[in-house]
């Protein structure tokens, strides 16, 4: 049984939203920043979702604590506010996803069995 790439894109958004408690737009950033090779900032995740600053300062925190992305000081930043980069290891959070994907799995067959 084949499935077609936009059900699997479907199936994994509602695993995000499901296995981590993500919002949309929280999956949306994230999947911005999986595609992305150099990683984004606030404002490009701003600008892409059509969301304000501080909302996506919120998102990139929430991803961030869940262990889904990682920060790292950018090198352009010069006095005031540091800037950040956001990006995704991709291996790591392979890794943590397939556990977590395993880990709800095994609680919904116990769950099911209940009934």
């Amino acid at each position: 049984m084949s499935i077609e790439i936009s059900e699997k894109s479907i199936i994994l958004r509602r695993f995000l939203m499901v296995a981590y408690g993500l919002s949309e737009a929280d999956v949306d950033a994230f999947m911005k920043i999986v595609n992305s090779k150099e990683g984004k900032d606030v404002d490009a995740i701003s600008s892409e979702l059509g969301i304000s600053k501080s909302r996506a300062s919120l998102i990139l925190k929430k991803l961030a604590d869940a262990g889904l992305i990682e920060k790292q000081k950018s090198n352009g930043s010069k006095g005031g506010r540091p800037k950040y980069m956001y990006f995704v290891n991709k291996n790591e959070v392979i890794e943590k996803l397939v556990k977590r994907a395993e880990d709800v799995c095994k609680d919904l067959s116990e769950i099911i069995r209940g009934l």
